[in-house]
């Protein structure tokens, strides 16, 4: 605890509300084991599968570009080779 001011110092406003309120000052602790699902924290049932779906239907349209940036690739360099 910081000790409060001798006749040798001054401090100002900010030093003494600092040590009056030292204790209240601490952070909080990480790592709750008290915290519980609530209303707002908890998704509905049909959102999981409906963001799994979308996650799925992202991948295959990642994958078409993909193919379809390889197949554009490939042709480009056949006509480079054939001049």
């Amino acid at each position: 605890m910081p000790t409060p001011p001798n006749s040798d110092s001054d401090w100002d406003e900010v030093d003494q509300a600092s040590l009056e309120s030292f204790p209240a000052s601490d952070p909080p602790s990480w790592g709750s084991s008290h915290a519980a699902p609530s209303e707002s924290t908890v998704l509905p049932p049909g959102s999981v599968t409906s963001s799994r779906r979308k996650v799925f239907l992202k991948g295959i349209a990642l994958g078409l570009a993909t193919a379809g940036a390889l197949v554009a690739l490939v042709a480009g360099v056949q006509q480079l080779r054939n001049r």
